[in-house]
């Protein structure tokens, strides 16, 4: 998790202005984004918005419990559950909801982004630690791709030798299996993300 610097210590600025009922009444200050994410729990709910559209408050505070204790999901007991669900639902959610945040429904129990969560893309990325973080492995092909083509122009051996053809038939066989690799991941998360929900569904204690 990467927070960007929040400067010389200056007044604080606006980053984003809420979009609510369209009055532009209050707006998200960069100390109001710094407030959020000196929190840890706020951080992984952000995490988990990041990761999907929509989550209920039950696999928030899995999501968050785990990783907050450092263990898998199903390992988790009901304390360290209900412990969890209970500042969420009480405190953080309440909190990140009237900035315009997230999107709290109290009654379904489902969390979603809001108009200010686009706010924080400038101070968080969420990258798993396990996890390939895609942009930056295209942009790394994109420039090996580039590196190749000069080591060719200037004539260099092998690369020289090798026709427009056959480059143009490498680079294709390198992004097919790229995207191969990119759609298993993304189909693998998926199916982790059902079995979480399933999981969750069938032993949470705040049900």
């Amino acid at each position: 998790m990467v927070v960007a610097d929040p400067g010389d210590g200056g007044p604080s600025v606006t980053v984003a202005q809420v979009a609510g009922d369209g009055t532009g009444g209050t707006v998200l200050t960069q100390d109001t984004v710094f407030h959020t994410l000196s929190n840890q729990r706020r951080r992984l709910v952000l995490e988990a918005l990041a990761e999907h559209e929509q989550v209920t408050v039950r696999e928030l505070t899995s999501y968050v419990a785990a990783r907050e204790c450092g263990i898998d999901e199903a390992d988790l007991d009901y304390k360290q559950r209900k412990r969890v669900y209970t500042s969420l639902v009480q405190t953080h959610l309440p909190m990140m909801q009237k900035h315009d945040i997230v999107a709290y429904d109290k009654s379904r129990g489902t969390v979603e982004p809001a108009a200010d969560l686009a706010a924080f893309d400038v101070y968080l990325e969420v990258v798993p630690e396990d996890e390939l973080h895609w942009s930056e492995f295209y942009l790394g092909l994109s420039a090996v791709f580039g590196i190749l083509v000069g080591l060719a122009w200037l004539g260099l051996a092998p690369f020289a030798s090798l026709g427009g053809l056959a480059y143009a038939a490498l680079f294709t066989v390198a992004l097919a299996v790229t995207a191969a690799v990119h759609l298993r991941s993304a189909r693998q998360k998926r199916l982790d993300e059902q079995e979480r929900r399933s999981f969750v569904e069938d032993d949470d204690p705040t049900r």
